[in-house]
């Protein structure tokens, strides 16, 4: 189904749109790189989305991420199923989100103008992709560990690592102070890596390198981790006690919520994020079956390091929960080396799908007029490495306090916002052309969601502004600020912002409101 005045088109057997008009007179909001994807081009299927999950999950962060619930009190089985709650969790924004990005062809940053406005749209993108930036500098430092692991063993200098996990509490950084040219010479081989990468990944061919690269590396990775399961189950004849890996301490209902927010916080990012892929997506039945196992790879990954790790406790005496420390000190030659480079393939992939492609969408669309999907990427690796937010992975309570509870509070809002907007208001219906038209639908105030700004800056007070309690608000940042987003966005869209600046949308909070230009496609 055709709208001649919109030029857009509908299929409903696929239940995707598809944008026929371009707007290289709206120099500010559009470019060929963020222009919807044509249904023809979109061709990744289920398997493609399901490895891309394996490739980002699989990954040092997420194998250690149980171990942090003891630092803060939790036993390992409450460590283990709240990992899996909090992904749980997320995964319902996450995949309400996605279905934007399959049904109408966007990238995140351009689905956002219909929430915050075609230029309110970028401030929260830039949150995003500042945080994505973050995180993007933490697995580059993680990956060149990795590869200075290696060349301990090729150099036979592993015995300055075993000094170090026995002397040291925050020994990931003993390679790069031990071996400073080694270490930052690979950190910069691999940025320029990934640049390549970037480079050779156009966005108007549907990213085929990093579609392959998933396909390619999901596998691959995926038997690195079971290797290393495996491996030092057998030494001890898969009989273990999760158990004897124990906390100092009892739990507080406030360090367990705490602990489940961090969680949460972990894939905030890409929860905000998906569209940037499933632009790409053949159907919404491929993304979502695709997405849906996450949680489940995240559970399955926090039972096998649980278990690795009560194992490295039962052989050396020691809870060793770093697995590429694990692997250099007490996995035998060459076997030891494979697996490092599976960490590495694993976290490198991590990188550009998770830490990557969606923060240079951001990048871009703040001037589409001059930046390319590309030139987007290469600001994000200049923020990255100014950020220098490696320095929190250390320590436990840094890496919670500092980091996932601090952005996750922003992200919590960011995204209250979005899935109140999209999935309450506007029930998965919004004008795709207007998306780039200055004038249209989505301007608002001078451009700019009145109602998402608000929202935003009282939740952000909310949370983060000192007085008596705030820690126990802080504690909890994304689900409370989820939740008063919503509260707070809802009435000002219902009683103020759609009566003012919207008044072509008609309908209710039972019904959804939009356009007669969308009820067209879709009460017929």
């Amino acid at each position: 189904m055709e709208s001649n005045r919109l030029k857009v088109k509908y299929y409903p057997d696929r239940g995707q749109f598809e944008l026929l008009e371009t707007f290289p007179q709206e120099s500010m909001l559009w470019n060929s790189d963020i222009h919807p994807i044509p249904v023809k081009n979109r061709n990744w299927g289920a398997l493609t989305y399901f490895l891309i999950w394996v490739s980002m999950v699989f990954i040092i962060p997420s194998w250690t991420l149980a171990s942090v619930g003891l630092v803060f009190g939790l036993n390992i089985l409450q460590s283990i199923i709240i990992v899996f709650l909090g992904n749980l969790i997320v995964l319902i924004p996450m995949l309400i989100q996605s279905h934007g990005g399959a049904r109408y062809g966007l990238a995140e940053p351009q689905l956002t103008r219909s929430r915050w406005g075609i230029y309110g749209a970028l401030f929260p993108s830039w949150i995003r992709a500042v945080i994505g930036a973050g995180w993007w500098g933490i697995e580059s430092y993680i990956i060149t560990e990795a590869i200075t692991a290696m060349y301990t063993i090729f150099t036979g200098k592993i015995d300055i690592i075993s000094y170090a996990v026995t002397h040291f509490t925050d020994y990931p950084f003993i390679l790069s102070r031990t071996f400073p040219q080694i270490f930052w010479g690979t950190f910069v081989s691999i940025i320029i890596l990934q640049i390549i990468i970037f480079y050779f990944s156009p966005i108007k061919k549907s990213q085929p390198l990093l579609k392959w690269l998933a396909r390619i590396g999901g596998p691959i990775i995926l038997l690195g981790y079971l290797t290393t399961w495996i491996y030092f189950m057998t030494e001890v004849g898969w009989n273990v006690n999760i158990f004897t890996i124990s906390a100092n301490s009892s739990a507080s209902l406030l360090s367990i919520l705490g602990f489940l927010n961090a969680n949460i916080a972990f894939w905030a990012t890409m929860a905000l994020s998906m569209p940037d892929y499933t632009r790409f997506a053949k159907s919404q039945f491929s993304q979502a079956v695709g997405q849906i196992p996450m949680p489940l790879l995240m559970l399955f990954v926090a039972i096998m390091a649980t278990m690795t790790t009560a194992a490295s406790y039962k052989l050396y005496g020691i809870a060793l929960w770093d697995p590429i420390v694990l692997v250099t000190l007490h996995m035998a030659v060459p076997l030891n080396v494979f697996v490092l480079f599976t960490f590495v393939l694993a976290t490198f992939l991590v990188n550009v799908f998770a830490n990557a492609v969606g923060p240079a969408y951001d990048f871009s669309n703040t001037l589409p007029r001059y930046l390319t999907w590309f030139k987007g990427s290469l600001i994000l690796v200049v923020i990255g490495v100014a950020l220098g937010a490696w320095s929190y992975y250390s320590n436990a309570y840094s890496y919670i306090q500092n980091w996932l509870l601090t952005y996750g509070g922003l992200l919590g809002s960011v995204e209250g916002i979005i899935i109140f907007d999209y999935a309450v208001i506007r029930r998965f219906k919004i004008d795709l052309a207007d998306i780039f038209i200055s004038n249209g639908k989505f301007r608002y105030w001078h451009g700019i969601n009145p109602a998402a700004i608000i929202t935003f800056i009282i939740v952000t007070a909310i949370i983060y502004l000192p007085y008596p309690g705030e820690s126990v608000i802080l504690d909890n940042a994304w689900v409370i600020s989820f939740i008063l987003s919503g509260l707070i966005y809802l009435p000002l869209m219902v009683f103020w912002v759609i009566p003012k600046y919207q008044k072509e949308l008609k309908g209710s909070l039972r019904k959804g409101y939009y356009s007669q230009d969308m009820e067209q496609f879709f009460n017929k």
